[in-house]
Order: C-alpha cells, then sequence, then structure tokens
C-alpha cells in the first residue's frame, strides 16, 4: 500500500516484506515554501509553453518537464533526443535525459535526486508534484538571487555615480586662490596643440575631397554603362542601325561610349 502525508513525505510497504518500510522524502519541507498546484501549474506552462492542468498529468512522459528546464536554463537539455511517442520506454528515456540535465543544472545533485526515474515513468503523484516543488524553488531561487546582485549592482553605480557629481558647497573664504600662471599654462598647453589640430583638419578635408572624386568617377562610370545598356537595348529592338549591321554595329557604339570622354558624355543619346 501507498501512503502520503500533505505530498510531502510517501510511506511505502513492500508487498514481499511487510516488516520493511521506506521513507521518501521527495522535497525539503523546512528550506522552501511550497507553492499550490495552481501556482505550479500554471508555472510550468509558462515557462515550458505547454498546456498543464491542476492534475500535472502531461508531465508523466518527460517532454514537459524536459522543455521547462531547457526554458530555464538554455542548453541544458538535449531537446533534439526527446521521445514524443508516450510508450514506455520513450517515457524512461526522456526522463534519464531529464535527469542527465538536472545534473548539469545543479552540480549538488539535488534536483537529480529529486527525479525518481522510476516512480515518475509509472505517472505518481506524488514523485511528479515534489519534483516540480523542487524545480519551482530552485529556479525561482536562482532568478532572486539574479535579481539581488543586479540590483545591489545598480545601486552601487548609482551611489557611486552620485559620490562623483556631488558639488560641494563653495566657500569663497576657504576657497584657495587659483595658482600664478594656471591661464599661461592653459594657453600654452592649447597653443601646443593647435599644429596637430590643423593637421587632423587638412587629413579630414583631404578624405573628404577623395571620397567626392571617388563618388564622381562612379557617376561618370554608370552613366556609360547606362548608355550602353541603351544602345543593347535599340539593337535588341531593331532600332537605330539598318538591318544586317548586326554585331558589328553595336560593338562600335560601345566602343565610341567607352572611349567618350567626360565633357562629350552628355551629347551621346
Amino acid at each position: 500500500f501507498f501512503l502520503a502525508f500533505e505530498h510531502r513525505f510517501a510511506l511505502r510497504v513492500s508487498p514481499r516484506s511487510p516488516a520493511r518500510l521506506s521513507l521518501s522524502v521527495y522535497s525539503d519541507f523546512f528550506e522552501m515554501p511550497t507553492a499550490s498546484r495552481k501556482e505550479l501549474s500554471e508555472w510550468a506552462a509558462s515557462l515550458s509553453g505547454h498546456s498543464v492542468s491542476r492534475e500535472l498529468k502531461e508531465l508523466s512522459t518527460g517532454v514537459v518537464l524536459c522543455h521547462l528546464v531547457e526554458a530555464a536554463r538554455p542548453g541544458s537539455v538535449e531537446i533534439r533526443k526527446l521521445a514524443t511517442m508516450r510508450s514506455g520506454s520513450d517515457t524512461i528515456a526522456n526522463l534519464k535525459l531529464l535527469s542527465v540535465a538536472l545534473e548539469r543544472v545543479d552540480p549538488s545533485g539535488e534536483l537529480a535526486a529529486a527525479c525518481d526515474v522510476p516512480l515518475l515513468a509509472k505517472g505518481q503523484p506524488q514523485a511528479t508534484l515534489a519534483l516540480l516543488q523542487k524545480l519551482h524553488s530552485y529556479f525561482n531561487a536562482e532568478n532572486n538571487a539574479e535579481l539581488a546582485a543586479d540590483g545591489n549592482s545598480r545601486s552601487r553605480s548609482a551611489a557611486a555615480e552620485k559620490k562623483r557629481t556631488r558639488v560641494k558647497p563653495v566657500d569663497a573664504a576657504a576657497e584657495p586662490a587659483a595658482p600664478a600662471g594656471a591661464e599661461t599654462l592653459t594657453s600654452a598647453a592649447l597653443a601646443e596643440l593647435q599644429p596637430a589640430l590643423a593637421a587632423r583638419r587638412a587629413a579630414a578635408e583631404r578624405r573628404a575631397a577623395e571620397m567626392q572624386q571617388l563618388r564622381d568617377e562612379r557617376d561618370f562610370y554608370l552613366r556609360k554603362l547606362s548608355l550602353i545598356e541603351r544602345a543593347v537595348s535599340r539593337a535588341g529592338n531593331g532600332e537605330g542601325e539598318a538591318e544586317g549591321a548586326g554585331v558589328g554595329a553595336l560593338a562600335a557604339e560601345v566602343q565610341r561610349i567607352l572611349r567618350c570622354p567626360e565633357e562629350e558624355l552628355g551629347s551621346v543619346s
């Protein structure tokens, strides 16, 4: 027989040895508060992308659980190896795949220990509920820790920025006088930078002129290509040249366009 206490502990008596009792702990009762079935089913559905009822029957094949863990920790589950058939062997293979993924996610082994493959494969409700509780507690705690760390980092950054930008009140009587020659030093530094600034400005102007020259050259050859395309089109339609002139006339026209200088290109039609 099987006796469950608040879905937390399961007391099993072996039919072959009634005197032998085994107590299985499916979740840490004293560590994390439990979530209701409604909360767990909604959490599993939103994370896995699958429909999950309060009875959690959809988790029996292991497919939804694998998708849930993969969504919580991308790259942890080899989704391509999931078996979608509902045979017993496929279910066990999926649950073993899940167990391996949980070992990757949690090196301490607590999540993998909660994945009791034989009981989950049989659809044992307490085993399924306990594993889901464990996953819910683990991933929620992990997310909360990440949010807390991010919040602390943001607070430290804001405090440092506030400290840097804080303006101290000016006391005219206590403020030291500017050292003599400070203005002269600044002017000298600026004068020293002037040649370098002028050189950079001249270099920028040269690059701008070179770019404009390249654009003009590009437009020049694009204009020639357009004229060649028009000549080929006319030759294909039998326009412009007497019938029988053929390829020779077209070649002569193309050569004329190619050799045409820029100042005469506008007169070519």
